[in-house]
């Protein structure tokens, strides 16, 4: 957790509220470096680990049984900080981005439908209350993509019988075609020696090919899979996969994070037959950051799966 002081309280700061920090860590670390347009650093965000189920039942203990039917003003960094550090306490006005991420974890003993949807009804604004991007079936969904572009990822699901954790973890790692990729800037920096293994990690990658720097060849990566996102939520709500390029906008704006949800709900119900779309939503804190970050200056090349590794 980032040191806060009382006095002189800065509206910069940013929370983040996850269950598990590491790989939620990695991937908002990797967006900040790509999109610097966002102008968030991480060293201005506040990450606070707990389980969906936990903070609302932290919701309950403050506000009440019926707080989403009774309050439009609910404070998570109060919830929060009141649970973790009382003698600090923070407040939603402290923050500029309220940004709350889980998984979908269907398989969960403490899974509730109507929690989730509760939770998904109430926090649509980052900049408010907050906003909760639940992935499905993990936040691994955003690499779980086979090439580029890939026709495929429009009727992709995993059956609920997987349970997924270290089952699907294990399945993207073996389909993705940019794990290599997104680990390498963690590895420089966790290896002393690593820079003596730039030159020949270089020259494997795809990147090199296009004249582009690491951070440019991910940014293009990054908006194909938000796009590939986009084009999966338009799916599941809607039933139509393809979108034409001028109607990407029009297309996310129209998205319903509940609606997904209860679509969800419903398709990973039956515990042998049911499933799960595979969707990561909280990729699209870019696109209503400023959805221009998304679509603008495309390079026009795509590039194989075996070419990326």
């Amino acid at each position: 957790m980032n040191n806060y002081q009382g006095e002189g309280r800065r509206r910069s700061q940013n929370l983040l509220i996850v269950e598990g920090n590491h790989e939620k860590n990695k991937l908002f670390w990797l967006i900040f470096k790509c999109f610097p347009e966002i102008n968030i650093d991480m060293d201005e965000i506040w990450i606070y680990g707990t389980n969906i189920y936990q903070l609302y039942a932290d919701i309950v203990k403050e506000y009440g049984e019926k707080w989403a039917e009774e309050n439009d003003n609910i404070d998570l960094p109060f919830v929060v900080s009141k649970k973790q550090c009382p003698d600090m306490l923070r407040y939603k006005e402290d923050f500029t981005n309220i940004i709350l991420v889980f998984d979908y974890e269907r398989h969960d003993k403490k899974f509730s439908e109507k929690k989730i949807l509760e939770m998904q009804k109430c926090f649509v604004d980052a900049t408010d209350m907050g906003k909760l991007y639940i992935n499905y079936p993990m936040i691994e969904s955003y690499q779980h993509l086979r090439q580029l572009p890939d026709c495929d990822f429009a009727e992709r699901k995993v059956p609920v019988a997987l349970q997924p954790g270290k089952e699907y973890k294990s399945l993207v790692k073996k389909e993705t075609i940019f794990r290599s990729i997104i680990d390498f800037p963690q590895k420089i920096d966790d290896l002393p020696t690593a820079k003596y293994q730039l030159a020949d990690w270089v020259t494997k990658q795809r990147y090199v090919l296009t004249n582009q720097t690491y951070w440019k060849y991910m940014r293009d990566v990054f908006q194909q899979a938000i796009q590939h996102n986009i084009c999966k939520a338009n799916r599941i709500q809607f039933k139509q996969y393809d979108i034409p390029v001028g109607k990407y906008k029009e297309s996310f704006e129209r998205l319903d994070f509940t609606e997904i949800l209860k679509i969800q709900n419903l398709a990973s119900k039956d515990s042998t037959v049911g499933f799960i779309w595979v969707l990561n939503t909280c990729i699209f804190f870019i696109a209503e950051y400023n959805f221009t970050l998304v679509m603008k200056q495309r390079e026009d090349y795509t590039y194989e799966a075996q070419n990326a590794t």
